[in-house]
C-alpha cells in the first residue's frame, strides 16, 4: 500500500513539475524574424576550356519551353535491326529471351 501511494505522489509531483515549465513562454524580441536570415549564394563559375556560346543558336533560351512539340525526331517503333550473322547460332538450345530464369 505504501508503494501504491509513493507512485501516485511521484506522479503528482512530476505532473505538476511538467505543468509549471510548460508555460515558457518566448518574448516577442527573442521570436525568430525570418527576414533577418542571411542567405550567402556562392556563384560558381565552371571552366569547360570552350566558350559554349560559340556552339548554341543566337536565340538560345535554355529556359524556354519549346514552341515545337511535333519537330522532335522520335525513335519510330517499325525500326527493324538487320543483322549479318544467324544470332540462333550464338544462343543456347531452347533460348527463349521472353521467358523468367529462376535465380
Amino acid at each position: 500500500m505504501k508503494k501504491m501511494e509513493l507512485v501516485s505522489a511521484a506522479t503528482v509531483v512530476l505532473l505538476f513539475a511538467f505543468g509549471v515549465f510548460a508555460n515558457n513562454n518566448i518574448p516577442v524580441e527573442k521570436e525568430l524574424d525570418i527576414n533577418s536570415i542571411i542567405i550567402i549564394e556562392e556563384e560558381v563559375d565552371i571552366d569547360l576550356g570552350f566558350d559554349t556560346q560559340d556552339y548554341l543558336p543566337a536565340d538560345f533560351n535554355a529556359y524556354a519551353y519549346p514552341y515545337d512539340v511535333d519537330g522532335f525526331n522520335y525513335i519510330e517503333e517499325d525500326d527493324t535491326v538487320i543483322l549479318d550473322f544467324d544470332p540462333k547460332e550464338h544462343l543456347p538450345e531452347g533460348f527463349d529471351p521472353y521467358i523468367k530464369t529462376k535465380k
